[in-house]
């Protein structure tokens, strides 16, 4: 009998370990990444119509609709969200979708951390003196410094430096309104949205669509697009290759 109790305490050992080592090597798969992000197909119901896209001459940021944003009356809330697509079959991240708030951005003294992922398109090109200027940045859809998301492959795809010189003026408009409302006592929101824009199969987003609502009151809203280029440079949208012209 004691021999038998032996066995069965080997056995159910042996057991919690397998269950342990199976936790260990799937259970962080088993969970969401990011808890306060949800990831949605990439079929997106784009209210653009790219035929209101100009054609670029020089003006890297153009109103879309007036510079109304396409909300809808569903979409208002003051629900806490992070939404972002999941990759296309072409590896390409699609829109994001947000409710800015003070929960949704990073906590007060956090620093961003390095980013590895590299976007599609991403075929980096340096230039100037001793290859100190650089063409492409890993743009994030949802600033880091509005949804606490960094090295998030939903969220990031390849841009020009200028374009992400545009992009993050206007991700100060909604961060410094948030922090504005936060010093007054309020829990205020801005609806987010960004939604790159791609031709075709190309790997190169031609720009990005971003959207602003502010929720509880009248604050910020509009509806841009930034084309995704830079000076003296002719990409080539379907690879991500660059030539410079001149410098």
């Amino acid at each position: 009998m004691k021999r038998n109790k032996n066995i069965n305490k080997i056995i159910q050992t042996g057991i919690t370990i397998i269950f342990i080592a199976i936790f260990i090597l799937f259970g962080y798969e088993l969970e969401p990444k990011d808890k306060t992000s949800n990831n949605i197909q990439n079929e997106i119901n784009i209210n653009l119509n790219t035929n209101e896209i100009p054609e670029y001459f020089g003006e890297i940021v153009v109103n879309i609709n007036n510079n109304i944003p396409y909300f809808e009356d569903k979409d208002i809330s003051t629900e806490n969200f992070e939404n972002y697509s999941v990759l296309d079959s072409l590896n390409r991240a699609g829109q994001a979708f947000a409710n800015i708030c003070k929960n949704t951005m990073p906590p007060q003294g956090t620093k961003r951390g390095s980013i590895s992922y590299k976007p599609t398109g991403w075929v980096q090109y340096l230039y100037g003196e001793n290859n100190s200027k650089h063409l492409y940045e890993r743009c994030h859809l949802i600033a880091w410094q509005l949804g606490n998301e960094n090295n998030n492959k939903n969220n990031l795809i390849t841009g020009t430096s200028q374009m992400n010189e545009a992009m993050i003026e206007y991700e100060n408009t909604v961060a410094n309104w948030i922090k504005q409302q936060n010093e007054k006592g309020n829990d205020y929101h801005i609806l987010y949205r960004v939604t790159p824009i791609y031709e075709g199969e190309n790997k190169l987003a031609k720009g990005v669509e971003i959207e602003a609502k502010s929720v509880e009151e009248e604050g910020v809203s509009f509806n841009k697009f930034i084309y995704n280029v830079q000076d003296n440079f002719e990409i080539n949208y379907s690879t991500g290759e660059a030539k410079l012209i001149e410098e």
